[in-house]
C-alpha cells in the first residue's frame, strides 16, 4: 500500500493548478523585474553613448554592442524563464501534492475511516507534519479499538445476564461485569474532548 501511495500520479505535476500557477507566475514576474533592472543598468551607458556622443564611430560601436547584448540577454532571459517556470511547477508540486494527500486523509477520518495513512515521497515537503498526522491516526485507532473491545465484552455480559433465566446469582455477576466494562468504555471515551453542541443527549 505504501508503494502504491508513493507513486501517486508522478507525471501530474499540476496537481493543484490554481495554487501552483499563481505561485509560478508571481515568482516569474518578480524574476523578470529583477532581470529588467540588471539589463537596464548594464545597457544604459551604451544607450546614452548612442544618442549623446558626438563621435560617430563611438555611436556606431555602442549601437552594435547594444544590439548584440540585447539579443543575447533576450535569448538568455527566455531560457531562464522557461527553466524557472518548470522549476516552480516541480517545487510547488512537492508542496501541493502532500496537501492533496492531507485533504483526502482528513476526509476519510471525518467519515470514521482510520485506515488511511499519509504516505509521501522522499522529496515531498511536510514530512514531519505527515508523521504527526499518522501518529494521531494511530492514537485514535488504538482508543477506538479499546472502546470496541470493551463494548463487545459489555454486550456479551448483558446477553449472558439476559439468558441466565431464573438464576439471579449468575445475572448479578454478569451485570457486575457489564458495569465494569461500561466504566472502561466511559474511561476511554473521556479521552476525547468534543464541542459543546455534540456534548449531551440528542434532542
Amino acid at each position: 500500500m505504501k508503494h502504491k501511495m508513493n507513486n501517486r500520479k508522478l507525471k501530474n505535476y499540476l496537481i493543484k493548478k490554481d495554487v501552483q500557477l499563481k505561485i509560478a507566475i508571481s515568482n516569474l514576474a518578480y524574476m523578470l523585474l529583477m532581470v529588467a533592472v540588471i539589463v537596464l543598468t548594464i545597457l544604459s551607458p551604451l544607450y546614452l553613448d548612442i544618442f549623446q556622443s558626438i563621435d560617430l564611430c563611438n555611436q556606431y560601436f555602442s549601437a552594435k554592442i547594444f544590439i548584440i547584448l540585447l539579443e543575447r540577454f533576450a535569448f538568455a532571459l527566455l531560457i531562464l524563464l522557461i527553466l524557472a517556470f518548470l522549476h516552480q511547477i516541480v517545487l510547488t508540486h512537492k508542496f501541493c501534492g502532500p496537501l492533496v494527500n492531507f485533504v483526502k486523509t482528513f476526509k476519510r477520518i471525518s467519515e470514521g475511516d482510520l485506515t488511511r495513512k499519509i504516505f509521501l515521497r522522499r522529496y515531498d515537503f511536510l514530512q514531519n507534519e505527515a508523521n504527526q498526522v499518522n501518529e494521531m491516526i494511530d492514537g485514535l485507532s488504538s482508543l477506538v479499538a479499546k472502546i470496541k473491545k470493551e463494548n463487545s465484552l459489555l454486550l456479551s455480559m448483558l446477553e449472558e445476564a439476559a439468558g441466565s433465566g431464573k438464576a439471579p446469582e449468575k445475572a448479578d455477576a454478569a451485570l457486575k461485569k457489564a458495569a465494569e466494562h461500561a466504566i472502561q468504555c466511559r474511561r476511554h471515551l473521556s479521552n476525547f474532548i468534543i464541542s459543546e453542541k455534540f456534548d449531551g443527549e440528542p434532542n
